[in-house]
């Protein structure tokens, strides 16, 4: 792994391989911005709409989610949420980084699933307050997919001297 930090970098690679992380993350992104349509569409992204979407609604004559329907999103998501990240994390480490930012932000964007995956079910069975703590994960995991997402496109497309070639120089 060593080897793998400090000798391939993003930057340094051939613009077909640059090419496939930028759709690979454009994709990402499209997806992030349809989830986020698709959560507002739900709960409004309030604490109330939370709240009502997973316990239920007089006003609207929701029935509160089942631990059936609980425990379907959450092995779904429990399956591809850490995935998606851990790729995402990836290519920030074939960034130039620091890597103490780099923890950073991969602690942030899992961080942010384990609050998404948790909540729904301290929501249902606790209270509806853990709506906070799910609008938090969800704040967590758009900043470190933003930044897992923005250094590397940076890095691949608008870096003008290749890391490699900078550090040989010196």
């Amino acid at each position: 792994m060593r080897h793998f930090n400090t000798r391939f970098r993003l930057r340094d690679s051939d613009r077909h391989i640059r090419l496939v992380y930028t759709l690979f993350l454009f994709l990402m992104a499209a997806g992030f911005v349809f989830s986020f349509f698709w959560a507002h569409s739900m709960t409004e992204l309030s604490l109330q709409g939370i709240a009502a979407h997973y316990r239920g609604s007089d006003a609207t004559f929701g029935e509160p989610m089942s631990f059936r329907e609980l425990a379907e999103v959450t092995h779904f998501h429990l399956f591809t949420m850490p995935v998606v990240f851990m790729i995402l994390a990836h290519v920030l480490y074939l960034t130039g980084a620091g890597n103490g930012f780099k923890i950073g932000v991969t602690w942030t964007g899992f961080g942010g699933v384990m609050l998404d995956l948790i909540s729904p079910w301290l929501i249902t069975y606790v209270s509806p307050i853990f709506s906070l703590a799910m609008l938090a994960g969800d704040c967590l995991m758009v900043a470190g997919f933003s930044i897992m997402t923005a250094i590397p496109i940076y890095e691949m497309w608008f870096l003008q001297q290749p890391l490699m070639a900078r550090s040989n120089q010196e």
